[in-house]
């Protein structure tokens, strides 16, 4: 029994993911794509096609978008704003958190409940138990969309500010992308002696499985605010420690660009007299003044 009518703007391979997994679960879906050539295999699957924006947005109260980036969100949204009037508008489109604000504000001034997110999986993830999905904006359109959304994954709703499913994703990705830095310094390093990376990647893999908990302990220092005395390893051991490693890649004919950048924070925080502070205060350098 169909569970509800659920239209899909954009059918790349996160788009078409999704609408197939509504499908699978149920649900009448109108899909609707520029290059209108990939709406044929969803058609044959079952979905709808639409022509236009504004008539996958007459075709049912949640409008699901996965676009490009933000100004294809703009450029397809706008001319269709009418037709949007009234619906629920879930933005799944990466894009940054003032972006993901000022279409929240358009939506807004155009009579439409919007729902900004962030998806943290890749498309052969959607449906599994390690889809995770972040939602902020309009907390109604959330409830409203949420039998269709929970579909793809954990659906988790952060807040009313909409920028702010945003910021937690690019916030993950950045650990995420400065993480993998460091194995392909590691694995740069290590193959100068002939070690294959696989071989670094299970070294890494174990290392920072024993280490990631530490994250916890890091966390509660830079909560509390209370940096120096160093609760663990001070700036001072661990700017010495940062030397030694930019050292080491260079010998191997390596370059430390992903590492000097942390060693310059270290050095100006024991150039004006914070030597003796935890390393992780390195956090508060982070803001630009």
């Amino acid at each position: 029994m169909p569970k509800g009518t659920i239209s899909i703007l954009g059918l790349g391979a996160m788009g078409s993911a999704m609408a197939e997994r509504l499908r699978v679960q149920g649900f009448t879906t109108t899909v609707w794509n520029r290059t209108a050539a990939k709406a044929r295999p969803h058609v044959e699957a079952g979905s709808k096609a639409a022509a236009t924006v504004a008539e996958a947005a007459a075709a049912s109260d949640v409008v699901i978008v996965v676009l490009l980036d933000h100004a294809s969100v703009r450029e397809h949204l706008e001319p269709a704003a009418a037709d949007l009037k009234g619906k629920v508008v879930v933005n799944l489109t990466t894009t940054t958190p003032n972006e993901s604000r000022a279409t929240a504000a358009w939506a807004a001034d155009h009579g439409i409940t919007y729902l900004d997110g962030a998806i943290m999986a890749v498309p052969e993830m959607i449906g599994t138990p390690h889809a995770r999905l972040l939602y902020a904006g309009d907390e109604n359109a959330f409830a409203i969309a949420k039998p269709a959304l929970e579909t793809f994954g954990a659906a988790e709703f952060e807040g009313a500010d909409a920028g702010l499913a945003s910021l937690k994703d690019m916030a993950l990705l950045t650990a995420m992308y400065q993480m993998f830095g460091g194995l392909l310094q590691a694995t740069a390093m290590m193959r100068t002696v002939g070690v294959p990376a696989e071989q670094t990647a299970k070294d890494v893999i174990a290392w920072l499985g024993a280490v990631l908990p530490l994250a916890e302990e890091f966390a509660t220092v830079v909560d509390g605010g209370e940096y120096d005395p160093a609760p663990g390893q001070s700036v001072d051991f661990t700017r010495a420690a940062m030397a030694s490693l930019i050292t080491a890649s260079r010998e191997q004919g390596v370059s430390a660009d992903f590492l000097e950048p942390v060693k310059k924070h270290l050095d100006e925080l024991t150039a004006t007299g914070r030597g003796t502070a935890d390393w992780i205060s390195v956090v508060e350098q982070l803001r630009i003044r």
